[in-house]
């Protein structure tokens, strides 16, 4: 008995001192960990904003971001539980019908099953479906029990913008991408005004991990601008179809085609194919962009230098030396070897002879480099052209004093070599050409817009208002 006693009394103890324990913790401690409960239950999470679209120049939309919706269920609303769950209860068959028939993805009987169980069960938070288009959400919405409302169907739609480019790979880097990790293109050079300002929303988190939103306690995102550029849809597109062709024709490994108004700078079309590991072509980088050599195209420049700087006119004689010129050791190689001695400059510059073009640049600019290159400099293609998108490289025009500075490296220069530029400079100089001489910086936004309203527009600049005179102008 003793024993027994003993037993007993120190049964009571220990039952004493949980009691004890547990009044400490309600009343004492109580508050503390009602406040640490509240913390961990509930929580703010980022409401994300709309994305603002990216049109053509003619409205067309080239960007735009569209809602997609998780759904859920909370089976624990005020108005399931109603009269016992009446009115779950006449609506089910109906409902399980219309999810069935819209999603066409379960049997009404699977969703019934379903929704029966969720409701037995008293779930919370029940995922349903995930990524519902804007389309297919606005139909459930008109569904029986589901367009009493939240409160009294349960039913819970998580929002999420997703972003689609209506016309594919057209202008695909020159649009870009939305991607946190790699932005490209305007969506990157713009993402301040197109990503708007995300909100705020306290959810509170039951078992099971599941969140459902507080009523009452959002704060609202701010929406993105919208962003209107210079792109042509149908130039675009013509752009696009031309330099395939060319790649496909020529066997190519990458190109771009750039259209440019002259008048404004306005970019009208930039298309870009790169040959993948399958053969096919896909716009994967932005190669109006990227430096290379400019080859040809550069004898330009030369013809101008020469003209503007009265060396040659276009009868002065030049010999070409049969197509193979050599020059402090090196050989100069025209395209083909044609024969041809005395020329004039013109034909020489018609023939695109790299002979031709190298004994200009070698003749009259070795003793004096630095005429030259003012040249370079004054047509703006030493620097980036300044177009409003990301990744535009610097152009390469080596110096006198550089390593990479040595005889040839003038008449290389001559027809296109021993220099980098991008495509868009190309671009650039031939329109100022085409301009009556007045170069235009390139651009590819005309206006950002916030509710309709311009809070900035881009408009034409020009960056030299002569290139050259007159006379040389007419000549070339």
């Amino acid at each position: 008995m003793a024993r027994t006693y003993l037993v007993f009394l120190g049964i009571v103890a220990f039952s004493l001192l949980i009691s004890g324990r547990v009044l400490y913790l309600q009343l004492k401690q109580g508050p503390y960990w009602r406040a640490k409960a509240e913390k961990v239950q509930l929580r703010f999470e980022q409401v994300e904003a709309e994305r603002g679209s990216i049109y053509s120049e003619a409205g067309h939309v080239m960007s735009t971001s569209v809602p997609e919706f998780d759904i859920y269920i909370d089976f624990k609303a005020d108005g399931l539980l109603e009269k016992n769950g009446e009115r779950f209860k006449q609506n089910l068959d109906a409902v399980s019908a219309g999810l069935a028939g819209l999603f066409a993805d379960r049997s009404a009987s699977t969703y019934k099953s379903l929704l029966k169980k969720g409701y037995n069960e008293g779930q919370r938070f029940l995922l349903l479906k995930r990524k519902v288009s804007y389309e297919q959400y606005q139909q459930m919405k008109q569904l029986p029990l589901v367009r009493d409302g939240k409160n009294k169907s349960g039913f819970i739609a998580e929002a999420r913008m997703k972003r689609l480019y209506p016309f594919g790979l057209m202008a695909n880097r020159t649009i870009g991408i939305a991607r946190d990790s790699n932005m490209v293109g305007i969506e990157k050079q713009y993402n301040k005004y197109l990503s708007g300002a995300n909100g705020k929303r306290l959810v509170r988190y039951i078992s099971g991990g599941a969140g459902i939103p507080v009523e009452g306690s959002d704060i609202d995102p701010v929406d993105g601008c919208d962003i209107i550029t210079t792109i042509d849809v149908n130039i675009q597109d013509a752009a696009q179809r031309a330099l395939h062709r060319m790649m496909t024709d020529n066997d190519a490994e990458r190109g771009t085609c750039i259209v440019m108004e002259i008048k404004t700078g306005k970019v009208k079309a930039i298309a870009n194919l790169g040959r993948q590991d399958n053969g096919k072509y896909w716009e994967d980088y932005n190669y109006a962009l990227s430096n290379s050599e400019p080859g040809s195209t550069w004898k330009l420049v030369t013809l101008l230098a020469a003209l503007e700087d009265k060396k040659v006119s276009l009868e002065t004689m030049v010999n070409l030396e049969g197509g193979q010129w050599q020059v402090a050791g090196q050989t100069v190689y025209d395209s083909e070897i044609h024969g041809m001695h005395e020329a004039t400059v013109q034909k020489a510059f018609e023939k695109s002879s790299n002979v031709g073009m190298a004994k200009l640049a070698y003749q009259f600019y070795q003793a004096n480099p630095a005429a030259f290159l003012a040249h370079i400099s004054r047509l703006h293609l030493d620097q980036r052209t300044g177009i409003d998108l990301p990744g535009e490289a610097k152009p390469v025009i080596y110096k006198p004093g550089s390593r990479y500075w040595s005889k040839t490296t003038l008449p290389w220069m001559g027809f296109g070599y021993n220099l980098s530029i991008t495509p868009m400079h190309t671009a650039m100089l031939y329109s100022a050409v085409a301009n009556g001489g007045k170069m235009m910086k390139p651009y590819v936004v005309n206006k950002v817009l916030k509710d309709g309203q311009v809070i900035q527009e881009n408009k034409p600049q020009s960056l030299n208002d002569s290139i050259c005179s007159k006379q040389t102008l007419a000549a070339l």
